[in-house]
C-alpha cells in the first residue's frame, strides 16, 4: 500500500449512550477519529427486504494502523455510512476495514 493512495478523510464512529434533559438514554454515535483512508467497492448484491429493493455493496476501506478499531464501530465517508464487518491485516502498519453498506432504492 503506497500512502498516496490515502486519498479519502474518514470518520471512525462508535456506538455511545447519552442522556436526554430529562435524563433518559438516548443512544448515538459519538467520533473516534477522523483519518486518511482508502476506498475500494468490491463488490455487491441486490434482494428484497420488507418490499423494496435493497443493495447491499462490500468495501475495503484501508488506513494506517491504529488500535482499537472493532467491527462495532462505523464509518462515515461523504453522505455514506459504513458497517465495519471485520478488521483485518493488523501488522501495526496498515488495517484492512472490510465493511458493508446498504443502499435503500425504494
Amino acid at each position: 500500500m503506497n500512502s498516496g493512495q490515502l486519498n479519502r478523510r474518514i470518520t471512525i464512529q462508535a456506538a455511545s449512550t447519552k442522556q436526554d434533559a430529562l435524563g433518559q438514554p438516548i443512544d448515538g454515535w459519538s467520533e473516534v477519529a477522523t483519518v486518511w483512508a482508502g476506498i475500494t467497492d468490491i463488490n455487491g448484491r441486490e434482494f428484497i427486504a420488507a418490499a423494496a429493493v435493497q443493495n447491499t455493496v462490500q468495501t475495503k476501506i484501508i488506513i494506517r494502523y491504529r488500535a482499537g478499531i472493532t467491527p462495532a464501530m462505523r464509518v462515515l465517508h461523504k453522505d455514506s455510512i459504513y458497517n465495519i464487518e471485520a478488521v483485518l491485516g493488523q501488522d501495526n502498519v496498515w488495517l484492512n476495514l472490510m465493511c458493508s453498506k446498504e443502499v435503500n432504492n425504494g
